[in-house]
């Protein structure tokens, strides 16, 4: 018998989009996850699919220009958030369907704002469990549900395999958006020398050519750059909202690190989004294509665990 299949969609804000791009290549190569999990954004994209709205929802997300997203938000300070998300949950509100009605078995994670515990949602409204996953602190409101207070479930468990796993999956494809964190990379410590550069005086001897000329003149401008960079690190500041970024991916690394320890996954996909900013919307073509090629890239792997699994039955 073949083995159950589960799909982790982790937590990642806008690089979001790349778990599009995992879906469309898991379709590409043939296999159907049986159960999805997923985490904030990732729940957001893995909802949007299970209820059949993931062209118009991929639509609306390529056609994004910068800031434009926040035209489906209201702005309203009230209920620990400054942004009111409903406008834009409510444009989908014509697919919503019940989580025990899915085609396959569909659960997300949140964070209890009263235990700070997590909060596991696999029954009622997909488009509300959605919402209380997704709702990053302070940004976007928290979400009342039950009588308790919901935030984003990144703050509990950003790529929630240990979900996948309790909802029955025996095989797991993780996929985890803050593996390769935006950390201020500029600040590393220069190289401890720096090539000797040619003097601006210095004129080609007579009889070389024009190219090694070029050579020798592109040679200097790159070392001459690479001295401006390393001095410029030296007395550059991390900037307030750069740091804010990095402290966040540097926390969900950690945290899914440490919850892969105990419950890790079959095959972690880890799509390059460091250079991607939680906020750059704008940019769902290449991190749909991202997702896209990081999933084609274990094919392999993902076809030989599957046949593997077939074969056991």
């Amino acid at each position: 018998m073949k083995k159950k299949l589960g799909l982790v969609l982790g937590s990642g804000a806008a690089r979001g989009w790349a778990h599009i791009g995992v879906l469309r290549g898991l379709a590409e190569i043939g296999v159907k996850p049986d159960i999805i999990a997923g985490c904030s954004v990732g729940a957001l994209v893995g909802g949007a699919h299970l209820i059949g709205a993931l062209d118009e929802f991929e639509t609306w997300a390529r056609e994004l220009k910068p800031l434009s997203a926040l035209e489906s938000f209201t702005l309203k300070l009230r209920h620990g958030g400054f942004i009111d998300a409903r406008g834009i949950f409510e444009a989908f509100a014509q697919y919503d369907k019940n989580i025990e009605d899915l085609p396959v078995k569909f659960g997300v994670v949140a964070a209890d704002l009263a235990t700070g515990e997590e909060v596991e949602i696999t029954s009622g409204s997909v488009i509300s469990a959605v919402r209380a996953s997704s709702a990053i602190p302070v940004i976007f409101q928290a979400v009342k549900r039950n009588g308790s207070w919901l935030v984003d479930g990144a703050l509990a468990n950003p790529a929630p395999v240990s979900l996948a796993r309790k909802l029955g999956a025996e095989i797991v494809i993780a996929v985890d958006l803050n593996a390769v964190p935006r950390v201020l990379a500029r600040f590393d410590a220069p190289p401890p020398t720096v090539p000797a550069v040619i003097s601006a005086d210095q004129r080609p001897a007579p009889g070389i050519t024009g190219a090694v000329a070029k050579l020798i003149e592109d040679t200097q401008a790159a070392v001459l750059r690479q001295i401006d960079f390393a001095k410029a690190r030296t007395h550059a500041s991390p900037h307030l909202f750069e740091t804010a970024y990095a402290a966040a991916d540097i926390f969900q690394m950690h945290l899914a690190r440490s919850r892969a320890e105990n419950c890790p996954p079959d095959i972690l996909l880890r799509p390059d989004m460091r250079d991607a900013m939680p906020t750059a919307f704008d940019r769902a073509d290449e991190f749909i294509e991202e997702g896209r090629q990081t999933l084609l890239a274990q094919r392999g792997q993902i076809e030989n665990l599957l046949g593997s699994s077939e074969r056991v039955g």
